[in-house]
């Protein structure tokens, strides 16, 4: 769906992804990690307070949790429980990338677009996934949760990318899967692209998106048309 008044603005080669659910297909794999320490930790509701959190930084959901939990539980325990497991299973099987996401990178530095990285995991955990995919070279500027101290959905981690890029918000596309990921990418003054995970777009996420669509295929296909 485009806004009508924009259709005909063309847009600056430049592009900032998110990674978590957008790259990787890391979001339903982070979920069943969370059920097993939920059960393990005899905690209620875990299905609601993941959804709160989809985009947020660790520091966002540790807050989350605080207010959900409050002394019931120990959140880094919790932590460190969900993201052991996480290891686990992304050493035995590697980490999924989602569909189309590889061609979708290789298209754009074929084609000269500048390519940023806006992700509210720490920028540590990033950087080695990116490396252990060969995704890593494709982007010339990465953030991460840890280097911004107000997280998804305000819209600093984006302003942040754009700053290093040194590029205009507004001449810039995101690719975001999560509401708070779109919320924080349209505050910022991105043109966003939507391509929802787990959660389904609302009315809100239709009016705050750009275009809405189903994959990165259909991204690549829309950027080969258009830019």
């Amino acid at each position: 769906m485009y806004k009508e008044m924009e259709m005909n603005t063309r847009m600056k080669k430049q592009i900032i992804f998110d990674m978590d659910g957008v790259l990787f297909d890391t979001e339903n794999l982070v979920f069943s990690c969370w059920k097993f320490a939920a059960g393990k930790f005899m905690l209620t509701g875990i299905e609601d307070v993941f959804y709160q959190v989809i985009g947020v930084s660790s520091e966002g959901t540790k807050k989350v949790f605080s207010k959900t939990y409050g002394d019931k539980l120990d959140y880094a325990q919790f932590r460190e429980e969900t993201h052991r497991m996480f290891d686990e299973k992304i050493e035995k099987n590697g980490v999924p990338l989602k569909t189309g996401a590889r061609e979708l990178l290789q298209f754009l530095k074929i084609n000269g677009w500048r390519v940023g990285l806006a992700s509210s995991t720490r920028v540590q955990r990033v950087e080695e996934m990116l490396k252990a995919t060969n995704l890593y070279d494709f982007f010339e500027v990465i953030v991460g949760g840890d280097m911004i101290e107000k997280s998804k959905p305000e819209p600093d981690i984006y302003l942040n990318v754009c700053e290093k890029m040194k590029i205009n918000p507004k001449d810039t596309y995101a690719v975001e899967d999560s509401h708070n990921g779109v919320r924080s990418a349209a505050a910022a003054g991105l043109r966003v692209l939507h391509v929802p995970d787990m959660l389904k777009p609302t009315k809100e996420m239709e009016q705050l998106s750009y275009m809405i669509f189903p994959d990165l295929i259909e991204v690549r296909e829309y950027l080969a048309k258009n830019a």
